[in-house]
């Protein structure tokens, strides 16, 4: 056990961190207000209009192209530099887990 400034941590506690669980929140909320903010179109008010709208675009022969284009650019400009620091620390998370767990398992094979 280890007290700081009031706070006790457990060091063997075997939970997701909760930096972890706030980066990853925040990582999708980003994610989906630039998604929403990138994807403004004005409003087709019929169900008629919006099933019309919806048919001539999936009937252009290079729709999947340019949808998976479209969305691979967005994530290389946007989000992958917005989100790079994020990824790295949720990164070095996983890394510390699997070294935990490579300990652990060097440990039990030592006990046998």
């Amino acid at each position: 056990m280890v007290e700081n400034e009031g706070v006790v941590l457990d060091e063997q506690a075997t939970g997701i961190p909760t930096g972890a669980i706030v980066a990853t929140a925040l990582a999708a909320g980003v994610i989906a207000f630039m998604v929403r903010r990138a994807n403004r179109e004005p409003r087709i008010e019929t169900p008629a209009d919006v099933a019309a709208a919806a048919w001539d675009r999936i009937q252009d022969p290079h729709f999947r192209a340019r949808t998976a284009n479209a969305t691979r650019d967005f994530l290389v400009d946007r989000v992958g530099h917005e989100m790079k620091p994020v990824l790295l620390d949720l990164l070095h998370d996983v890394k510390d887990y699997v070294d935990q767990g490579f300990k652990k398992a060097e440990k039990t094979i030592r006990d046998l």
